[in-house]
This record gives C-alpha cells, sequence and structure tokens, in this order.
C-alpha cells in the first residue's frame, strides 16, 4: 500500500518546534548537521523608547521546517540539537506538512529569505482602522486607500476637517 503523504522521492517535511528565541540557532545546527531545513522569515516593525525599528524575525516564531527521508534517515539527533526541543508530534504521529505548504512559503520569499507581509490584510475603503503608531498614534480614521506596498491613505477627523493622511501600512489596524 502506498502512503498517500509520501511525495516522490520519499522525503516529507516536518515541523521542529524550538527554544524560545532559538530559531535560528537550530537551523544552523541542523544545517551543520547535513539536514536541510526552511525557517520563513518576516520583517516586524517594533516601537522601543520611541524609536521605531524594523526587524527580522521568524514567520512562524518557535519553529521551522526540516526534510526527512522517511526511510533510513536517523532523526533522533534533532531531540538534541542546540536550540531545538524536538519534531512536532500529534500523539506518537509526526505529520508531514504538504510540499505545496513549503514552495508556496519559498515563492513568497525575497532574495534575502524574507517573506513581505506588507498588504496580507486588505482593507476596503471606509473600513474603520485605529492608528497604532507615529505621531497620530490613538486616532481612528477611515481606509481609503493603499499607495504602495508598504504605505496606505486614511480620513482622519482633525479639528473639525478631514485630513487626508499617509501612513505606513504597519501603523494601523482593523477598529
Amino acid at each position: 500500500m502506498i502512503d498517500p503523504h509520501l511525495n516522490g522521492s520519499g522525503r516529507n517535511w516536518h515541523a521542529v518546534f524550538c527554544k524560545p528565541r532559538q530559531d535560528s540557532v537550530a537551523e544552523s545546527n541542523l544545517l551543520y548537521q547535513g539536514f536541510e531545513t526552511f525557517r520563513p522569515k518576516t520583517r516586524v516593525a517594533r516601537t522601543r523608547n520611541g524609536q521605531r525599528r524594523v526587524a527580522v524575525e521568524s514567520m512562524f516564531p518557535r519553529y521551522l521546517f526540516v526534510r526527512l527521508c522517511q526511510r533510513g534517515q536517523d532523526w533522533t539527533p534533532i531531540r538534541s540539537t542546540r536550540g531545538a526541543i524536538g519534531l512536532v508530534r500529534l500523539g506518537l504521529e509526526t505529520p508531514v506538512v504538504p510540499d505545496n505548504v513549503i514552495e508556496s512559503l519559498r515563492r513568497r520569499c525575497s532574495d534575502d529569505g524574507v517573506i513581505s507581509l506588507a498588504g496580507a490584510i486588505d482593507f476596503q475603503p471606509d473600513d474603520l482602522v485605529d492608528i497604532i503608531d507615529g505621531p497620530m498614534s490613538g486616532y481612528r480614521a477611515l481606509f481609503k486607500a493603499r499607495t504602495s506596498q508598504e504605505r496606505v491613505v486614511v480620513l482622519l477627523q482633525l479639528l473639525q476637517h478631514e485630513r487626508r493622511v499617509e501612513l505606513p501600512d504597519t501603523s494601523i489596524r482593523r477598529a
């Protein structure tokens, strides 16, 4: 009987659960041991001490993917790999991550291995949004348009007048 989860190569993707903030350590050590890995990353805007910074972080914090042979490959070193806790399990099974999921993520990666989430949340004209960053933080506005991949225009009520304001798309969230 043919296992429907196996791909033609007999190698499948599995998720590895990592220690807190140790995704990159686990990835490096698994690569050093000869495992094929994939850890999608994304840019995240953070405000700290009033300074806005953009950092590259794991898209799925505490997880990465490893491609394993279903037969003949020793998976036990994964448990003792620095930064890793072990393979994700459902009971005794290690679920397979479908190849098309990994390929879809890989296609969205830029040359530096980062997936842009800008525009991932689509707002419709006249959606109510909260401004959560910058000098207008705390105000509520109406979404009007996206001007680029990372900028949006909102309509803000200020001093009894409506003002069109352009902001980074990371500065708003659905109200």
